[in-house]
C-alpha cells in the first residue's frame, strides 16, 4: 500500500516587534547587567544559543543583586527566546513568573507585552482557549495603558489563531487592524511581519505564486538585516509549498537546505516539522528506509519539544510505511499511538470554549466601535432620551401583558413536560428490568454450557487416564514379560538375524505402547519439564513421519513453571493440532511455537500444507480444541489458504 496521509503544516511566524525594554529602565545602573542585556538583544534572532546564555546570566546576576526590575526583564527575555526557538513550555513558565512579579510590584506597564508572549506559548502548545484568554488580557491592558504597539501585536497574533482554524476572512481583518496601527506608529518592522502573515494565508489558500512574491519581499529585507530566524522560516514555507505542489524531488533539496538553516539557530521544534516533511517526500519517492529514518528522527527530537499537533501525523506516516514493509507489529503500534494522540487534542469542549472566547473578542470589538459612534453623535441626545422614555413606557405596558401570557404558557408546558418525562422514566425502568432479566438468563445458559464442556472434558481426561493405565499396566506389562521371556529363551541364539529382528520388534512395541500411554495421559511436568516432554513428543513424530517439525519455546523456564493443569490442556491442544497436520495437511514442514508473555501464553502452529476451507463442517478435533479453549477463556485465529498452508494462533490468558 502507498502512504496516503499528507501532513499539512501551518507555519505562521510570530514576531512581537518589541524587546524587554518596554518597561522603564531601572535607576540602579549595573555595567555587567547592561552588557548582558545588550548581548541578548543583539543575538536574539541571529544566534539564539548565545542570547539564551546571556539571558540566563542576566537572571542570575539580577537575583543576586536584588534588582527586581532586571529580574523581571530577564524572565521576559527567556520567555521570548522560548517562543522563538520552539521551547514553548519554557516560554509559558518564564512568562508566568514575569506576570507574577509585575503584579507583586503593581506594575501594569509590562503586562500587555507579557500576556502577548504567554498567549503565543499557549498557542504553539495547542492550548487555544488559554491562548485566546491571554490575547484578550493583552488587549485589555494595552487599551488601559494606551499601548498602541502591544494592541497591534495582539491583533496580529489573534489573526494567526484564526488562520489555524481556517477562518481566513477573520484573520485578514485582524491583520488589517494590525497593519493600520503599525503604519500609525511608523513601525516598518511590524508591517513586514504583517506581510509575512499575509503570505502565510495565501499559502494556506493554495495561492502559491502570490505567496512566494510576498515571502521574497520579506526575505530581501531580512537578508540585509541578517535575521537568521526569519530567513529560516521563509525557506521553510518555500519547502512546504513545493510539498503541497507534489514537487517532491525539488522539495527534498529545499527541505535539506531549510533543515541546515534551522540547525544554525537551534530551532528544534521546527526541525521536527522539516524532518516529517522530508519523510513524507521520501515515502512518495519510494525511498521507504530514508522516510522511516526521518520520521524516527522527528519523534526522537519531538520527545523533548512540544509538537503534539504534529505527532499524530508522524505516527500514522510511520504506521503506513511499516505496513508497506510487512512489519505489522510496529505498524499497529504506531497507528494506535497516532489515534490516541489525535483523540487527546480534538476535544469538543476545547472547541466550544475557543468559539466562546472568539465571540467575546468579537463582542469586545463591536462595543469599542459603538463607543466611538456614541462619541461622534453627542448632538440631540436630550431629544433622543425623551423619545426613548416614551417608547420604554409603551414597551413596559406591552411587555407586562406578554409576560403574563408567557408565564401561563410556560407553566402549562412545564406540567406537560413533567408528565411525559415521568412516563418516559417508567418505560425506561421497565425496559431495564427486562434487559437485566435477559442478561441473567443468558449468563445462566453460558454458565451451564461451560459447566457441561468442563464435565465432558473432565470425563474425557479421566477416560484417557484409565486407558493409559490399562495400556501401561496391562499391555505394557505383558510386552515387558514377553521381552524378558524371549531374551531368556534365545539367550544362546542372540547372534541370529531373525532373533535380532524379533527382539527389535518387541522393543519398538514397548516404546510405542509407552509413548501411547504418555500421549493419552502425560505424567506430571514438574519433574521432567513440559518443554522437554513436548519437544520429545514432536521429535518422535518427526522421526516416524515424512515431515520436519521445528519447535520454539521462549522462555522455557517460565513456561515450565506454569500450572500442570494448564500445561496438560496446552499439551492436548498442541497434540490435536499436530495430529490434524499429519492426517489432513499433506505438509512437509511445520513449526510449533510457544511464547509466554506477561499476561498470556501464545501458541502458533504453522504448516506448508494444502490448507482447508473454514466454512466447511468442522471435525471433532477442531471442535475439541475450541471447547477446551472456551474453558480456558482462550482465543483461536485461523489463517488458511491452498498456496501458503495453515497458521493457527492461540492466546490463553494467564490471569
Amino acid at each position: 500500500m502507498k502512504v496516503i496521509t499528507l501532513h499539512k503544516i501551518l507555519i505562521v511566524f510570530l514576531f512581537l516587534g518589541f524587546h524587554t525594554n518596554c518597561w522603564s529602565q531601572n535607576k540602579d545602573e549595573n555595567p555587567l547587567i547592561d552588557s548582558l542585556s545588550y548581548v541578548y538583544q543583539k543575538n536574539v534572532y541571529s544566534q539564539p544559543i548565545l542570547a539564551k546564555e546571556a539571558a540566563q546570566k542576566w537572571l542570575v546576576e539580577s537575583k543576586k543583586l536584588g534588582l527586581k526590575i532586571h529580574t523581571i526583564r530577564a524572565h521576559y527575555a527567556l520567555a521570548n527566546l522560548g517562543n522563538i526557538s520552539g521551547d514553548y513550555k519554557t516560554a509559558v513558565s518564564e512568562t508566568q513568573k514575569t506576570i507574577t512579579l509585575l503584579k507583586e510590584l503593581e506594575m501594569e506597564n509590562g503586562l500587555a507585552a507579557s500576556y502577548n508572549i504567554l498567549a503565543l506559548g499557549y498557542k504553539n502548545l495547542g492550548n487555544y482557549p488559554k491562548a485566546m484568554e491571554s490575547f484578550l488580557e493583552c488587549l485589555r491592558y494595552a487599551e488601559k495603558m494606551d499601548d498602541t504597539q502591544q494592541e497591534a501585536n495582539a491583533y496580529q497574533n489573534i489573526a494567526t489563531l484564526y488562520v489555524l482554524q481556517k477562518e481566513y476572512k477573520k484573520a485578514t481583518e485582524n491583520l488589517d487592524r494590525a497593519a493600520d496601527l503599525y503604519r500609525e506608529l511608523g513601525d516598518d518592522d511590524g508591517v513586514l511581519v504583517t506581510l509575512f502573515n499575509y503570505a502565510s494565508i495565501l499559502k494556506e489558500q493554495g495561492k502559491y505564486d502570490a505567496a512566494r512574491e510576498h515571502f521574497n519581499t520579506v526575505l530581501a529585507y531580512r537578508e540585509k538585516e541578517g535575521n537568521k530566524a526569519v530567513i529560516a522560516y521563509i525557506n521553510m514555507n518555500f519547502s512546504q509549498m513545493l510539498v503541497k505542489e507534489n514537487k517532491y524531488k525539488e522539495a527534498v533539496v529545499s527541505l535539506k537546505k531549510t533543515l541546515s538553516l534551522l540547525k544554525e539557530v537551534d530551532f528544534k521544534s521546527d526541525m521536527v516539522i522539516i524532518l516529517n516533511d522530508l519523510g513524507l517526500c521520501e515515502s512518495k519517492l519510494g525511498h521507504t528506509k530514508q522516510a522511516i529514518s526521518y520520521f524516527e528522527q522527528a519523534l526522537e527530537m519531538g520527545e523533548e519539544q512540544s509538537i503534539r499537533q504534529y505527532k499524530s501525523d508522524i505516527y500514522k506516516n510511520l504506521s503506513q510505511l511499516y505496513q508497506d514493509e510487512g512489519d505489522y507489529k510496529r505498524a499497529l503500534k504506531f497507528y494506535e499511538k497516532g489515534v490516541n494522540t489525535l483523540s487527546s487534542q480534538n476535544s469538543l469542549d476545547k472547541e466550544k470554549y475557543v468559539a466562546e472566547l472568539q465571540e467575546r473578542y468579537e463582542t469586545q470589538l463591536k462595543e469599542t466601535r459603538i463607543d466611538l459612534l456614541e462619541k461622534e453623535q453627542k448632538l440631540g441626545e436630550a431629544e433622543l432620551q425623551k423619545a426613548e422614555l416614551t417608547v420604554k413606557r409603551q414597551l413596559i405596558i406591552r411587555n407586562a401583558f406578554i409576560a403574563g401570557f408567557v408565564l401561563v404558557l410556560i407553566s402549562l408546558l412545564i406540567l406537560r413536560y413533567q408528565y411525559f418525562k415521568r412516563l418516559k422514566v417508567q418505560q425506561e425502568l421497565s425496559m431495564q428490568r427486562e434487559e437485566n432479566a435477559d442478561q441473567k438468563i443468558n449468563q445462566m445458559i453460558k454458565d451451564y454450557r461451560l459447566s457441561a464442556v468442563e464435565k465432558y472434558q473432565q470425563g474425557q481426561d479421566e477416560e484417557r487416564a484409565r486407558l493409559a493405565r490399562e495400556i501401561h499396566d496391562g499391555i505394557g506389562s505383558d510386552l515387558a514379560g514377553i521381552k524378558i521371556a524371549f531374551e531368556h529363551y534365545v539367550e544362546d541364539l542372540q547372534e541370529k538375524p531373525q532373533t535380532k529382528r524379533i527382539l527389535t520388534a518387541i522393543n519398538n512395541a514397548c516404546t510405542d505402547v509407552r509413548g501411547l500411554s504418555h500421549q493419552l495421559h502425560p505424567p506430571a511436568f514438574a519433574s521432567l519439564g513440559f518443554t522437554n516432554f513436548l519437544g520429545d513428543f514432536i521429535d518422535q513424530i518427526s522421526e516416524s513421519a515424512t515431515i520436519d517439525i521445528q519447535t520454539f519455546f521462549y522462555p522455557e523456564e517460565a513456561i515450565n513453571q506454569l500450572p500442570d493443569a494448564l500445561l496438560a490442556d496446552v499439551y492436548r491442544v498442541v497434540q490435536e493440532l499436530v495430529n490434524n497436520i499429519l492426517k489432513h495437511a499433506e505438509a512437509t514442514n511445520a513449526d510449533v511455537q510457544l511464547t509466554k508473555h506477561e499476561d498470556h501464553l501464545n501458541i502458533v502452529v504453522n504448516d506448508n500444507g494444502k490448507g482447508f476451507q473454514e466454512h466447511k463442517k468442522q471435525g471433532i478435533g477442531l471442535r475439541n480444541i475450541k471447547e477446551r479453549l472456551q474453558k480456558m477463556k482462550g482465543s483461536l485465529d485461523i489463517d488458511s489458504s491452498a498456496s501458503s498452508g495453515t497458521s493457527m494462533t492461540i492466546d490463553i490468558p494467564l490471569k
